[in-house]
């Protein structure tokens, strides 16, 4: 991963270092919340109810919280490096629909046409940065979602809204995997560029 991010940003050792760890543990840490909020689910519909759930809703956003903090220090780093012109133009070049599809069918990334759509938008435009800054988005948002629910616990329907906060929070976690995956192909491949004489 250090590798790839070098050729992609021109970037120290250390930094770059320090990138990988934050941005695994970021994820380890979405993946941990979604086991909490999973937890929490099953509690408010079978088990102790709506306060034995804010137990493991509460851990769910603290670990969100967690990770957008990871995710502050990624973009930190990356804003001291440079894109290149050529990487910008192979960016811009890449065949996203062509990636996605071999995603889906080596059975690495979730069937989540919008969301790809959404990271390619982000790729595109923003690069590296864009796509770092937009996950912290989407990690913070469904923090504040559990942290709504948190504060009208005692409300009457209060239970019916863990499986929205679910849904968001599923959507989290694939695209952190839709991101992983991408992440994954090598910086200036010519394998993965539209030709131009497709592309006009």
């Amino acid at each position: 991963m250090s590798a790839v991010c070098n050729k992609l940003l021109s970037l120290s050792e250390e930094d770059l270092r320090s990138k990988k760890q934050l941005a695994q543990a970021a994820g380890t840490e979405v993946t941990a919340a979604t086991s909490e909020l999973c937890r929490a689910l099953e509690l408010a519909e079978h088990g102790d109810g709506v306060a034995g759930a804010a137990v493991y809703a509460a851990a769910a956003r603290d670990r969100l919280d967690g990770a957008a903090r990871m995710l502050a220090q990624v973009a930190d780093i990356l804003v001291k490096g440079t894109l290149t012109p050529e990487t910008a133009a192979w960016y811009s070049r890449l065949d996203y629909d062509r990636l996605y599809r071999s995603g889906i069918s080596l059975g690495a990334v979730p069937h989540a046409a919008e969301l790809w759509q959404a990271f390619t938008r982000q790729a595109t435009t923003g690069g590296p940065l864009g796509i770092c800054h937009d996950m912290r988005d989407r990690t913070l948002a469904v923090a504040a979602l559990i942290g709504d629910w948190l504060e009208r616990i005692d409300a009457p329907a209060a239970d019916t809204v863990l499986p929205r906060i679910q849904s968001a929070m599923a959507d989290l976690a694939a695209y952190t995997q839709l991101v992983a995956f991408a992440n994954k192909v090598e910086p200036r491949d010519p394998a993965w560029v539209i030709a131009r004489d497709a592309a006009a």
